[in-house]
């Protein structure tokens, strides 16, 4: 959902995956909420995204830990 500009529809089709929506029901929030929600989930994003990165960093380490 983030990184650059979405195409509007992709960026609908993620907000429905991520919450559990029918395209219609997302049609029926206020679009200030959406708004709201969008933010929200490209931080969520962000942060999963700094996590995986740090235990993929992690892992490496280990591994030529044991190598050596």
């Amino acid at each position: 959902m983030k990184r650059g500009k979405p195409e509007p529809l992709l960026d609908d089709v993620a907000i429905c995956v991520n919450m559990g929506w029918t395209h219609g029901e997302l049609r029926e929030q206020p679009s200030r909420f959406i708004e709201r929600l969008r933010v929200y989930l490209d931080a969520l994003g962000d942060a999963q995204e700094g996590e995986r990165r740090r235990l993929e960093g992690e892992l490496d380490r280990m591994r030529r830990g044991m190598r050596g």
